[in-house]
């Protein structure tokens, strides 16, 4: 099972939601993906952008990359946390485990916005990742 999840927003650490990954033992890493911001979906009326992933290599999404063993034993509750309106992707990442080293590169689960899962209404999530 992947044990890497690339955050962007309210999971990453001093962020509103990091509690729900804050628990877990792992490593945390400055990282970006191949994607682009969006005010697309239901998250940015709350000042909260997501991401689409992007075939132009310039386009880069900095972030968090969170390395963790057991991550495998969280995902289903974050995939309830992100809601309908995103899909668990795998997507490739550039990080530097410290400062000063170079680039290296891992792939990590991330969540992409979903057009076809926008909900109209809150409540929780009917979606299964499709990346499981």
């Amino acid at each position: 099972m992947l044990n890497n999840l690339f955050v962007y927003g309210t999971l990453c650490p001093n962020e509103d939601n990091h509690h729900l990954l804050a628990d877990m033992k792992g490593s945390w890493h400055k990282a970006s993906i191949q994607a682009i911001r969006t005010d697309r979906g239901w998250g940015s009326a709350a000042g909260h952008p997501g991401i689409e992933l992007s075939d132009n290599a310039k386009d880069r999404v900095k972030g968090w990359l969170f390395k963790a063993d057991d991550l495998s034993t969280r995902l289903a509750q974050i995939d309830q946390f992100e809601g309908a309106g995103y899909q668990r992707v795998i997507v490739e990442v550039e990080y530097k485990h410290t400062s000063g080293e170079d680039t290296k590169h891992t792939t990590a689960f991330t969540y992409e916005l979903c057009f076809s899962h926008q909900p109209n209404t809150t409540g929780p999530s009917q979606f299964v990742a499709k990346n499981d």
